[in-house]
C-alpha cells in the first residue's frame, strides 16, 4: 500500500555540500532514506530550508523536494500536510517547525534527534551544554509517536535526562552504502586523489570544523607523530576549505612548518570518498562526542584501519587490536602513542575473511528494512 511520507530536515538540505557548513551525517541518512522509500513504491516529499546551489537531482516520479523559508506560510505545503500519513523529522530544529504545521492526529510521527544536548555532555566535559537548545529538544518529544535511538546511551539519556518513556523509542541506527565503499589497490586510490608524495603514509580525518569532531585533536596528534614517524601526511576530507575558521586554524594551527605536511582535500561526495579511504594507512576519528561513527563505519568496509575515540557506536564496528584501535582518552598523546605503536608494527592489523560481518548489519538496506516495519 502507497503511503504519503513527508520528511523534514530544517537543519541542512541533501543537496548541500557534505562537509561544509551543517552537511553531514544527517543529510546522508535523509537521502538514503528517501531511496529506500521510493524503492518501496511510497511517495516522498522531503521539505527543508531554503538555502542557495541546492545539487539534489532525484528525480523519481514518487519524490518532491520543496525549499521552505521557515519565517513565511508556504501554500505549497498545505495539501501536502492534508495528504501525510508518515511524518519523519530530523533534528531538533525539524521537530520545532514540524509541531508548528503539522496538526493532524491521524499521521505517524517519527523524531530522528541525530545528536542530543545532553549526549554531548556525556563524553567530554569541557562541553558546555546550550540550556535553551535541551529545552527546545524536551518540548517536541511529546508531539511525536516514537523518536529514534542510535546507541545505549542515546536511550538511556532520552529516558533518563529527558524523561521519555520506553515505549516510545525505537532502536535503529544510520549505515552505510557497500556499493560505494570498498576495498581498492592503494596505489590506483591514490592516483585517483591526485596525491602528492604519494609514497608517504597517509593519516586521514574525514569530518566538518566542528570542535566536538576533534579536528585540532587530530592536528596536534600529527605533529607529535610527525617528530617520531618519517615521511607521512595528514589528509583532511571536509573541514570547510577556505572558510574563516578553516583559515584560522591553518594560521593557529598549522603554520608554515606543517603547511606541506597537511593536506585539506576539501569536501568530497559519497561516490568518491572511498578513494581518500583507499588512499590511507590510517583513519583518524578524534571525535570528542559521537551519536553513531558513520565515518568508522565506511572506513572499514572500505578495509582501511582506524583509530577512533571510544565514542558512539565505534566499539559495535571495530574489531579492536585487528580492524583498529579504540582510545578511551581523547587527547593527542593518546592518540599519537598509538598511531606511532601502528606504524612500528602495521601488520599486526588484519582484515581476515570474517571482518565484514562485524559491520554488515549497518547496511542502509538492513537498516531501513527494520524501521520499515513501523511505518506500514
Amino acid at each position: 500500500m502507497t503511503k504519503v511520507f513527508s520528511i523534514v530536515s530544517i537543519h541542512s538540505c541533501p543537496g548541500e555540500q557534505i562537509g561544509i557548513g551543517n552537511s553531514g551525517g544527517l543529510n546522508i541518512y535523509v537521502r538514503n532514506l528517501i531511496y529506500f522509500l521510493i524503492k518501496k513504491n511510497q511517495k516522498v516529499y522531503l521539505i527543508c530550508k531554503k538555502h542557495p546551489n541546492c545539487n539534489f537531482t532525484y528525480t523519481e516520479k514518487n519524490f518532491r523536494l520543496i525549499h521552505v523559508d521557515t519565517n513565511i506560510h508556504n501554500p505549497s505545503l498545505d495539501k501536502i500536510i492534508r495528504d501525510t500519513d508518515v511524518l519523519i523529522s530530523n533534528y531538533w530544529t525539524s521537530g520545532i517547525f514540524s509541531k508548528t504545521i503539522f496538526s493532524n492526529d491521524d499521521l505517524l510521527k517519527i523524531n530522528v534527534s541525530h545528536t542530543l544536548e545532553y549526549l554531548k555532555k556525556e563524553h567530554t566535559n569541557d562541553y558546555m551544554i546550550n540550556s535553551k537548545r535541551i529545552d527546545a529538544e524536551k518540548s517536541i518529544l511529546d508531539f511525536f509517536d516514537y523518536t529514534l535511538s542510535f546507541s545505549e546511551l542515546e536511550k538511556t539519556i532520552l529516558e533518563e535526562k529527558y524523561k521519555l518513556p520506553s515505549h516510545k523509542i525505537i532502536n535503529s541506527t544510520p549505515g552505510f552504502d557497500k556499493k560505494y565503499f570498498f576495498h581498492e589497490n592503494i596505489i590506483d586510490a591514490r592516483k585517483r586523489i591526485d596525491l602528492k608524495n604519494d609514497s608517504n603514509k597517509l593519516l586521514l580525518f574525514v569530518g566538518r570544523n566542528d570542535y566536538l569532531k576533534g579536528l585540532d585533536i587530530a592536528i596536534n596528534t600529527f605533529k607529535k607523530v610527525d617528530t617520531v614517524i618519517g615521511s607521512i601526511n595528514l589528509g583532511i576530507v571536509g573541514g570547510d576549505i577556505g572558510s574563516d575558521s578553516q583559515k584560522k586554524i591553518q594560521k593557529d594551527l598549522i603554520g608554515n612548518k606543517y603547511s606541506d605536511k597537511i593536506i585539506w582535500f576539501g569536501s568530497v561526495s559519497q561516490e568518491k570518498l572511498r578513494n581518500y579511504y583507499n588512499s590511507s594507512n590510517l583513519v583518524i576519528i578524534p571525535s570528542r562526542s559521537e551519536t553513531f561513527g558513520m565515518v568508522c563505519l565506511e572506513a572499514l568496509a572500505s578495509k582501511t584501519p582506524v583509530i577512533a575515540s571510544n565514542t558512539g557506536r565505534m566499539k559495535d564496528f571495530i574489531e579492536e587490536d585487528k580492524t583498529g584501535i579504540l582510545i578511551n582518552n581523547i587527547n593527542p598523546e593518546s592518540f599519537a602513542k598509538n598511531i606511532i605503536n601502528f606504524f612500528n608494527d602495521e601488520k599486526k592489523i588484519i582484515f581476515d575473511e570474517n571482518y565484514y560481518k562485524k559491520i554488515e548489519i549497518f547496511e542502509w538496506n538492513k537498516v531501513f528494512k527494520s524501521l520499515y516495519e513501523y511505518f506500514v
